[in-house]
């Protein structure tokens, strides 16, 4: 048997690799902008429980950053020429380079909004039924929408028969983003009475210091959205603050306060990945729907589509470390599929990511996809073996569930 080169012994690898012997590892192992946001700026710091046990024990704190208001009737914003509800598209590009975001009124009309609002609704209730619900600390999430109502599918491709400012949209995301764009998802998030408010962050989490986003977000107000029913939190401007900071390599340092987006049913805000923002806090009885549609660079995705073709017979040898390498293990906001794998790290073998046995069920002939539910759903089709539900009891088994996970049953008002 040839001896190994002791050059490529692990051991011997290892001992070779101290951290300051290893190549950028200042980029790699570098926590800002956010470190520094933090450190400037303790009013942002906020971790919220993981557990659903543990979410209605959180702490309110008075001068937090989700202690707020929106940008009219905040006194440090009051005053500044914040994005306003409009379909002047001069208007919406300066929006989106000064602010980070913009508000395109009326992209939906009055319609298409009850169209829209009344599918999700029925679909969350069917959701919550079936047991297949996702419950998030601010409420419920519908995931994989696009297999569970034609309105869903219009949402994507902005089709004017659903949107009927799609054409504007388009324009404005092709603008940002470059042409031929890729969707990511369409999550439908429901805000419910009492819930969690989300930590800022940014949707783009690489090429941080790029002068225009890699990734968007095109936010569609359901109900009408405001500081009293968790309106999204944003730091106006904050997309321009961090990416400039880093392509300086400074720190970033104080900066304003985030306010609650308002807008009326049929908004569409569109979000620069760049920009500080989050879920913020429903005080009110009824839900908050919004439509989170992410659109992303078309690059930023494997160049292989391993999911569809890798052979069957390779993906059942497949050792753990195979199937991250290929993109079978969901990360928080990536890969997931019908909601599972939201808040994994992605990990090799890391059960509440694992995707591979949707891919099983496929090749068996057996994939049972989650589709439209609603309140008036027969037993039989609540209680449908669908592919879901085995792959999240078998998360569960491993002890190993994603603090966001699959199965709540919390009632919306």
């Amino acid at each position: 048997m040839t001896q190994i080169p002791v050059a490529f012994d692990p051991a011997y690898v290892a001992a070779q690799s101290a951290a300051h012997d290893q190549i950028y590892q200042v980029e790699h192992a570098g926590k800002d902008p956010m470190r520094s946001v933090l450190e400037h700026n303790p009013e942002i710091y906020f971790v919220p429980p993981k557990r659903r046990s543990e979410w209605g024990q959180w702490e309110y704190r008075r001068g937090a950053y989700y202690d707020t208001t929106t940008g009219a009737k905040h006194v440090y914003w009051q005053n500044e020429d914040l994005p306003i509800e409009t379909q002047d598209i001069r208007r919406l590009r300066s929006d989106l380079l000064r602010w980070g975001y913009c508000k395109i009124k009326g992209a939906l009309s009055a319609d298409q909004v009850s169209t829209v609002r009344r599918r999700v609704l029925d679909q969350a209730e069917g959701e919550r039924r079936a047991g297949i619900a996702q419950r998030t600390p601010s409420g419920q999430n519908v995931n994989c929408c696009v297999n569970k109502g034609r309105c869903f599918e219009g949402l994507i491709e902005q089709d004017p028969a659903v949107v009927q400012g799609g054409a504007l949209i388009e324009q404005l995301v092709t603008e940002m983003l470059g042409a031929n764009w890729i969707s990511t998802s369409l999550i439908a998030s429901i805000s419910l009475e009492g819930g969690v408010p989300q930590a800022l962050h940014q949707d783009q989490d690489i090429a941080l210091d790029a002068r225009s986003p890699l990734t968007i977000n095109i936010l569609t107000a359901v109900t009408d959205i405001d500081e009293t029913n968790g309106g999204t939190l944003v730091i106006p401007g904050s997309h321009e603050m961090l990416s400039t900071a880093m392509r300086n390599q400074k720190p970033v340092g104080k900066l304003p306060p985030a306010i609650n987006v308002d807008a009326k049913a049929g908004t569409v805000v569109i979000t620069d990945g760049r920009l500080l923002h989050g879920t913020g806090i429903n005080r009110t009885a009824s839900p908050r729907i919004v439509m989170l549609n992410g659109m992303q660079h078309p690059l930023i995705r494997q160049q292989e589509n391993w999911m569809v073709s890798v052979k069957p017979e390779v993906l059942r040898r497949a050792s753990a470390k195979l199937l991250q390498r290929m993109g079978y293990q969901a990360t928080n906001a990536a890969q997931t599929n019908e909601g599972h794998g939201f808040g994994a790290s992605g990990g090799v073998g890391e059960a509440a990511g694992a995707t591979v046995d949707f891919r099983h069920a496929l090749d068996a002939g057996n994939y049972m996809r989650v589709g439209e539910l609603h309140p008036q759903a027969t037993a039989k089709e609540l209680t449908a073996p669908f592919t879901l539900r085995g792959v999240v009891a078998k998360a569960r088994a491993g002890g190993q569930s994603a603090p966001v996970g699959i199965g709540g049953t919390k009632k919306n008002p």
